[in-house]
Order: structure tokens, then sequence, then C-alpha cells
């Protein structure tokens, strides 16, 4: 392996000072960028000043290579190379390598649905913001073709050192590229991507639950540079009922009957989750608090609905008729109930004269 001559690749004196080194490296830096220079050596070219200036820069590197170019050990030369090429070929490839499409990022939000569009199923329209291609530029970032200036933060390098141990690291500025497009979309502003309303519908499934997560493919934030779209996920709330209280997958409600249905029995309609309305019969006797447990018409799940249980309430009126006083102050006395305020009692005839 011939010796390559890294003083003349960089056209500088073997005795040349560090900061002369750095000097003509940047400047061959940025007149050699393979992204500016279109002259089909450029790469090569560039590939070699970086080679030169990894090792002349380096103190510990560039007196083992004197002695190297001194002795003419080509020997000594190939595993010299052998040891610095795979750093080299590192910041290469980093430097070079063109971005790759990036996968969208996945949207989470909650969706909340009541008691019969998730126990039914129904369809839902979602409306959000996500990114999508930037339709100004189509997500390249720029107008019409690209125009590249050369980094001046890093001087076309690609890389700057930071750090405590003074590491090459690719430029924050240009993104490890070693140059910047003066053409950015307005519309983006270089980004490729704009924030959009987006709507999307969605099928929610009979017997959905609270909890539960329906994604929606391809539904998230637009890829980056030709990447895959993320996902959509829901996550499904359930909101209160004002009739249904929901326990597993058994429905509790409340049903009002009269005192006379509970004391006579009967029977009474109460209307299901489905919308249907079910004829119930209540036994005679019935206390306030008593349920009732009618199987198959809780909530709908694939593996078989749950239960409607029932809780019988006594309705009691605010206001009574003339009629139905009598016929209650009559039951009273054949209940022998002492405590009811009877018409024609003491308390009705202070009233009378003096209203309460």
């Amino acid at each position: 392996m011939p010796i390559k001559d890294y003083y003349s690749i960089l056209g500088v004196d073997r005795k040349a000072s560090k900061e002369e080194i750095k000097k003509a490296y940047r400047r061959l830096a940025k007149e050699w960028h393979p992204d500016i220079n279109p002259h089909p050596d450029a790469k090569e070219r560039f590939r070699e000043i970086n080679e030169a200036y990894h090792v002349l820069s380096d103190e510990e590197k560039r007196s083992q290579y004197d002695r190297i170019l001194q002795s003419g050990d080509e020997k000594s030369y190939r595993d010299f190379m052998e040891y610095i090429q795979d750093f080299i070929e590192s910041i290469m490839q980093g430097m070079r390598r063109a971005p790759k499409p990036r996968r969208g990022q996945d949207i989470r939000l909650k969706l909340e649905l009541s008691l019969e569009e998730a126990g039914m199923g129904c369809e839902k329209e979602i409306e959000y913001e996500r990114w999508i291609d930037c339709p100004t530029c189509e997500g390249k970032g720029y107008a019409g073709e690209p125009e590249r200036v050369v980094c001046q933060a890093c001087e076309g390098t690609g890389r700057r050192v930071s750090g405590i141990f003074n590491f090459p690291r690719p430029c924050s500025v240009c993104k490890g590229r070693g140059y910047i497009i003066k053409n950015l979309c307005q519309t983006c502003g270089g980004r490729g991507r704009v924030a959009r309303h987006s709507k999307v519908k969605v099928s929610i499934p009979p017997g959905t639950e609270e909890g539960d997560v329906l994604k929606v493919s391809a539904f998230g934030h637009m890829g980056e540079r030709g990447g895959e779209p993320g996902d959509l996920y829901l996550r499904v709330l359930l909101k209160p009922h004002p009739v249904f209280k929901k326990v597993g997958k058994d429905l509790h409600m409340e049903k009002l009957i009269s005192f006379p249905l509970a004391v006579l029995g009967g029977t009474t309609k109460v209307k299901t989750l489905r919308g249907e309305e079910v004829e119930v019969f209540v036994q005679p006797g019935t206390e306030c608090g008593s349920t009732k447990t009618l199987p198959g018409y809780g909530y709908p799940s694939p593996q078989g609905g749950g239960n409607l249980v029932i809780t019988f309430r006594i309705e009691v009126p605010k206001e009574v008729s003339s009629s139905l006083r009598s016929l209650l102050e009559k039951m009273a006395k054949e209940l022998k109930e002492e405590g009811v305020e009877v018409r024609g009692g003491v308390l009705y005839r202070i009233r009378d004269i003096l209203p309460l």
C-alpha cells in the first residue's frame, strides 16, 4: 500500500503548526464538499482531506505517521491505516449518509362514549390535529431545486468538536450534512410538514368497555422523508348515564312504582339500554328497595350480555285530590294508623281559620 502524503493533501509544510493544519483543512473541506462541489472526484477528495486532518490534528497519530513517512515502511503504514480506517469510515458515513425515511409519531386521544354508543356499537367521526406532508413543497422542505451553501457553523465538515473530551459530534446547525439549504419552503419553514385539522370515521364495536383502546392504522402523524405514518389510538371513556349504572356487565336502574302496585302486585314497563320496553312483573307486597333481575338485558357483550337489575322505589305523590285523600284516610283508619292527619281534625280546623 503506497504511503499517502497527508501534508501534500492538505497543502501544508511538514513542519506546519496545528493551527495551520486546521486552517488548511477548513478551506479544503469547504471547497471539496461533495454536496457543494459537482466534480466527480469530490467525494474521494473530501474523504482524503478528512483522513489527513484526522491524522495530522492528533499529536500522537501525527508523530507515528511521521516516523512511517520518514522510514517508508509500507507494512507499518498498512497496519496504521487499519487502526484508523474504521474511525474514518464512521465519520464519512455519519456525515454523508442521506437522511432516512422516518415513521410518523403515534397520536393518542381520549374518546368519550355514551353507554348506548359503546354497548350497541356505532360510527363516530373524530376531529383532531396531526402533522401532514407540506402541500407546497410535497414534504421536501424547499421550493424547486435545493440551493445548498456551506454551513458556517462547522465550515462544511458536518461535525463540531464539543464536550469535555473534545469528541467530534454532528453539527447541530446543519444536522451533520455540512451544508444548509437557502430556499426553504415558506409554508413549512423547511420542516416538510404542517399541522392540519383532520377527520376520520371510526367504527365502535358493540360491547366496547371503559379503558379499551381502539387503533386506527395510518392516521397518526405523517412520516418524514417518505416514512410511514403513525397510528391513531383512542382510549375509551364511558359517560355517566342518567338512568343506568354499569357494574361489570350488569346494568342497575331504579323504577318508581305506586303504593297500590307495590301492595297488590301487577306489571310495569321499563326501557332497556337497547331502547325497547319490556314488561316487568311486580310481586304483591314489594317493599321499597326490593330488586328484580332480568337476565340478558344488561350491557351487551360478544360473550353474552349481562343482567338488568331493577331496584323498586315507592312513589309518593306530593299533591292528592279530594277523592284520593278520602281513600287514603279510610285506608289509614283500616290500618289503624294513628299519626295520619284526618280532614276535619284539630289541625285542619286551625288551617281553615289561619293558614300556617
